[in-house]
């Protein structure tokens, strides 16, 4: 008798599969749709109508995964995470400062983040197999995961940087929503100074109930072994990188309309992956290698555009929208958003995408209502990362440089994520 197995569902079958329930309810339920077969034909347009209208917010998304995965790759962060390897000696300590640096790392850049963190449990399991220290191997794996339940409330996060860009998706509907409303506002910076104590604490927590065992490392780990089998070191790409930097402050200080979004954060990511790496064929190299990343991206947010035109198009927009009017008040409605963003990013799990199709209906609720749009872009962003401690599709490039086992870092991510879900429902109630 075989053994069924029960996978993970394929990112790009969940976008098709959302795109067909939206095709159905749009016919049923749009008020521009007309009945019969006409109807079908109408719903068929307004498809290929949004399909295109995401590609610059795509660009932008595939840019901050692949530049932050590069920079995990650079000859500097592996030394860092080798030094770092010796956190192996202290179990508890070890997990602890694994967790903080997951944390500001997923704040920073969540590609960065994922990768570093892997690479960095890695280097740990295998400093212990060498030395015999006892480590608890899938509980570092899950305390690197934890950058994923803090990325979209920082500064790769998709919806906060997307409404402080010029012209975005929504821009008529909400206008620019500057930084200082979103990521540093009073609501987010307490919520991640919360994060920065309480997870941290508690996976130091679980380390010290659990020492676990001498983990059994197959396979060396493969990060940036090109570092040193390229000659030379060039200074052009430094000097170019350094250029980008100072054009972007010159453009910063000296513009009084200069904003903090999505092509800001890439110019800087891009400039310090240029002063990174020693010469052009090792970063030629760690664009190969990170590229691989962005292929969900580069497939499926032309889906998510498609559905967002179904529903922008068919009138299921307005029809959503003023159901989430009907059973919410002002207080209500951030809280709501947010569980309603954790369950939609179970079966959307891009942030990106999940704000292209969530985004239109929760902002038009919010402008019914009465609530801060702001506000309401993080109550988005909160419940977006926090399922990501129960959705591991986002934790396979970990799972597949440490070996680790889904199963195995979920039964400590789930915690992680009971003790956001307490930081971030009183943080929407509270601010």
């Amino acid at each position: 008798m075989k053994k069924l197995r029960v996978g993970i569902p394929d990112p790009l079958f969940l976008a098709l599969g959302l795109t067909g329930i939206t095709f159905i309810l749009a016919y049923f339920f749009g008020t521009s749709v007309r009945q019969g077969l006409p109807g079908i034909a109408d719903v068929l347009v307004y498809w290929t109508e949004g399909f295109w209208e995401l590609l610059a917010f795509s660009m932008q998304m595939v840019l901050i995964l692949l530049l932050g995965y590069m920079l995990a790759l650079s000859p500097l962060l592996d030394r860092l995470s080798s030094r770092l390897s010796t956190l192996s000696r202290h179990p508890v300590r070890g997990t602890v400062i694994l967790t903080v640096i997951a944390i500001v790392f997923g704040w920073l850049n969540w590609g960065l983040a994922l990768v570093f963190g892997a690479i960095l449990v890695k280097k740990i399991a295998e400093q212990a197999t060498r030395s015999k220290w006892a480590i608890n191997y899938p509980l570092l794996g899950a305390s690197a995961y934890v950058c994923m339940m803090v990325w979209h409330g920082g500064l790769s996060g998709s919806a906060p940087l997307s409404v402080a860009d010029v012209g975005h998706f929504l821009f008529e509907k909400t206008g620019i929503i500057p930084l200082q409303e979103t990521l540093f506002s009073p609501m987010n910076l307490s919520v991640t100074a919360a994060l920065l104590i309480m997870v941290p604490l508690a996976s130091g927590l679980f380390a010290r109930k659990k020492s676990g065992t001498v983990p059994v490392v197959t396979g060396p780990l493969e990060t940036a072994s090109y570092n040193g089998t390229h000659p030379g070191r060039s200074r052009i790409l430094p000097v170019f990188g350094i250029l980008l930097l100072a054009g972007f402050f010159i453009s910063t200080f000296t513009r009084t309309d200069s904003t903090l979004g999505l092509n800001q954060v890439n110019i800087i990511l891009f400039a310090l992956v240029l002063m990174a790496f020693p010469n052009a064929s090792a970063l030629g190299n760690a664009a190969a290698k990170a590229v691989q990343s962005t292929t969900g991206i580069i497939i499926q947010f032309p889906l998510y555009a498609g559905i967002m035109g179904i529903m922008k198009y068919s009138g299921l927009l307005v029809v959503i929208t003023n159901w989430f009017v009907s059973v919410s008040t002002p207080q209500s409605l951030p809280l709501f958003s947010f569980f309603s963003a954790a369950l939609v990013n179970l079966f959307v799990p891009s942030g990106g995408g999940q704000w292209a199709v969530q985004g239109p209906v929760l902002m038009e609720a919010a402008g019914l209502v009465g609530v801060d749009y702001a506000k309401e872009v993080m109550a988005l962003a909160y419940g977006d990362q926090l399922t990501n401690m129960l959705q591991p599709f986002w934790a396979l490039p970990l799972l597949g440089i440490t070996g680790l086992k889904a199963g195995q870092i979920l039964k400590y991510s789930l915690p992680f994520m009971l003790i956001g879900m307490v930081i971030y429902g009183l943080a929407l109630l509270l601010f």
